[in-house]
């Protein structure tokens, strides 16, 4: 007898689908490999009402709140919007780190969960979770003047999002570059077209102050 409700999913069941998709990839992803990996039968995972597009949407839920959580405190910290927003974008080369492996077998999926469509498999915006807070940094900069007025903040935190995440990921993933040098190489190539000459220049002219 099937399950009639909503699918029944647990940490063991989660844990194993993030394993199975880190090693094998999406194409050779399977609820027989996830049962194997959580120790549950197939079909106990079938009569849960389990299946790979209840597995992957679970995955594209825990990858926003992993987004959220990471950019949240340069959302709430002190500083000009330049300030928060380089906090952010170093943010979101960590958090990809945190779950590396995971994000590389979720790039093999036909519609990634980095994919900046109108809204996710769920019918989630994916663009409120993802952009908005880059666009917010942007447009707070743009206020103080830290960042570069001519920016069309939607724009180009549409971009920085899909630059920062795909890019970091593959020269992780791909090229097999250390942390410090991934991130810092695409941060310093990506922050001078953001920022004022004032913002850009201002940690300088502090410390020539205090000397």
């Amino acid at each position: 007898m099937t399950n009639s409700g909503s699918p029944v999913l647990d940490e063991a069941v989660l844990a194993a689908t993030a394993q199975v998709l880190a090693e094998h990839g999406w194409h050779d992803f399977t609820l027989e490999r996830v049962a194997e990996a959580s120790g549950i039968s197939r079909v106990t995972l079938y009569r849960r009402g389990i299946t790979k597009d209840v597995l992957l949407d679970a995955l594209v839920v825990g990858a926003a709140q992993a987004w959220q959580a990471a950019i949240w405190p340069a959302m709430t910290a002190h500083g000009s919007g330049a300030d928060r927003l380089q906090r952010a974008m170093r943010a979101a080369c960590a958090v990809v780190e945190e779950h590396l492996r995971l994000l590389a077998g979720l790039s093999t999926v036909p519609d990634p969960v980095f994919h900046l469509g109108e809204s996710d498999r769920a019918g989630r915006s994916t663009r409120d979770v993802y952009v908005a807070p880059l666009r917010r940094l942007l447009q707070d900069g743009q206020a103080d003047g830290s960042v570069q007025r001519h920016l069309d903040a939607e724009e180009t935190a549409t971009l920085l999002f899909n630059v920062i995440t795909r890019t970091y990921l593959h020269m992780r993933a791909g090229h097999g570059w250390p942390p410090d040098r991934a991130a810092d190489s695409l941060l310093d190539l990506i922050t001078p077209g953001l920022l004022t000459r004032t913002a850009d220049t201002a940690p300088d002219t502090a410390a020539d102050t205090e000397e």
